[in-house]
This record gives structure tokens, sequence and C-alpha cells, in this order.
């Protein structure tokens, strides 16, 4: 393996011509549900948002937040609770049916829904998830597989008593970097270690790789690369193609090494860069352990 060249100079700065983030804010209508409403509640129909307006296509990944409030009567303009489901359409049934989005697909983790307060009766649908709330800021969720339309709505047991006086309420969903997994790794005697990523690939964002699972004390490799080669080594595969190696870094008493950096400006949408650690299990023999690859790819 190659030695050292810094994370920053990081191949993906010589790529030009950066498509500019794909982002709509839409307005979220404050009486309005994909939720089952009971038949006294003067709820609207939620509408439904077609992917091609953001653009944004299956597999991607989606970062929706909700700004401003609406009143729901009690608490006054303050309330910021949304929530969302994916569909294959833009069908949706009317309130007095509990699975109105007929197409719904699941993405994201499933978000419990309120009965109404009007009777008690059941809202819950098993494919939506949380968007903001006053412990969440906002999701990326991956869009599943045949979705076309996203709906958005407010997280209510009531309603046709609320109002957004200011008209302020609206829903920003941005197309984001997507993170994917690639192989299974190679296990040592701690196992196989776990390469994660967190980050948007926006411009200047943070971009984090945290390595985990891998052992305590041991010498570790990150190998960085604008293609993926999955070359024979040490009886496991090296994922990436070697453009950039970074190491030795040490795994440290609890196993872990973290590194971050900012995702460059000026990187072109869909360019995308493969990672990988390789661990060498004890300092006197070539045996080594390696993470799955990771591949992050710009919105």
């Amino acid at each position: 393996m190659r030695r050292v060249r810094p994370i920053a100079s990081l191949a993906l700065l010589a790529l030009a011509g950066a498509l500019p983030a794909q982002t709509i804010e839409v307005p979220i209508q404050p009486k309005a549900t994909y939720l089952h409403a009971s038949a006294n509640d003067m709820a609207t129909d939620a509408v439904a948002i077609p992917l091609s307006a953001i653009p944004a296509v299956s597999g991607q990944c989606l970062r929706l937040i909700s700004l401003g409030a609406m009143d729901n009567g009690p608490s006054g303009d303050t309330i910021n609770s949304t929530i969302a489901v994916f569909s294959a359409s833009a069908t949706l049934l009317d309130k007095s049916n509990l699975h109105r989005v007929v197409d719904a697909i699941d993405a994201g983790d499933e978000f419990i829904s309120a009965a109404t307060l009007s009777g008690n009766q059941p809202t819950d649908i098993p494919e939506d998830f949380r968007v903001t709330s006053a412990l969440q800021a906002d999701v990326v969720v991956q869009i599943p597989v045949g979705a076309t339309h996203v709906f958005v709505c407010n997280h209510d047991s009531q309603y046709g008593d609320n109002s957004d006086p200011n008209g302020d309420h609206r829903i920003q969903i941005t197309v984001v970097g997507t993170w994917t997994e690639l192989g299974t790794g190679l296990a040592g005697t701690s196992g196989v270690p776990q390469l994660d990523g967190t980050g948007l690939m926006l411009g200047n964002d943070p971009w984090t790789l945290t390595l985990t699972d891998a052992g305590a004390d041991k010498g570790a490799w990150l190998v960085l690369g604008l293609a993926e080669v999955d070359a024979p080594f040490k009886g496991g595969l090296i994922v990436p193609c070697v453009d950039i190696l970074l190491g030795p870094l040490s795994t440290g008493p609890a196993g872990t090494i973290s590194l971050t950096t900012t995702w460059p400006a000026g990187v072109p949408s869909g360019a995308s860069v493969w990672t990988q650690y390789w661990i060498q299990e004890t300092p006197v023999a070539a045996i080594f352990s390696s993470s799955a690859g990771l591949k992050a790819t710009a919105p």
C-alpha cells in the first residue's frame, strides 16, 4: 500500500461543474392531512408533492425540514410537528378511510400517529415517518424504489381548527448525498470492523468517517479512491482504488477512529468517493482485518 497524503487533498477537489443544490419549499396547509380524520373534523386533503419537482428519484436521499409554525388553537402559532409518507402515486382517498395513501411505500423510521380527538379513532399507518418535532430538527431519508410523490402534513388529532396566521409554515426538501455500504469486510480478532459515514455531502458541509469495533491499539489505514476496484488483498478485498492512503492511524483503547473534514465545494452531482479501513491485527505479522467499503455519492 502507498503512503499518506492528507485527506483534504481528496481528488474530488479537481472535479468541476457542480450543480446547485436541488431544493424546493412548499407551504404546509394547517388543516390538511393524509391521515384519517373524524367526520366532524373539517380537515382538508394533503397535497402530494411530485419528486420530479425537486427533482429527485428512487435511491437518492432527501433532507426534509419543516420551517415556521402553525397554530393548533390551544398553543398559538408555535407548533412545528410534521410527518411524511412516500407514495407511488398522488392518489389520496377520502378522510373517512384509514389507509388513505393507497400507494404508500415504507421509508424511514416508523411514526405512530395519535388517535382522533373526536371518537378516539385510529389514524396510524405503518409507512410514514417523522420529519420535525420539538426533539427532532429534520430527517434524512432514502427515496424508496417506486416512489413518485411525497405527502407532508402536520401531526395533530384534529385539523379543522388549525391556522397559520403569518403564513410561514412550509416544508423544505433538499437532495443530499447518499451513503452505500459495499461488501462484508474481513473479520479480525474483534470481529468485522464497522465503517460509518455522516454528512449531507453539500459543499463545505462536515463529512465524517467513523471506524468502530476494530480492536484496541491497532494500526489502521484509511483507503480513499475515485473508483471501485475490488482487488484481492490479505484474504479480503480492497474496495476503493488506492488514490489516497491515510495512515498509520491508531484505533486507541476504544478500538475507534473518527475523522472529520469538509465536503469540497464544486463537486458535480453523482460524483462518488469510495472509502475503506484496513487494520493490522498484530504489529509483527502481516495479518489484516478490514471494514466493508463505503461509497459516498454527491447529490
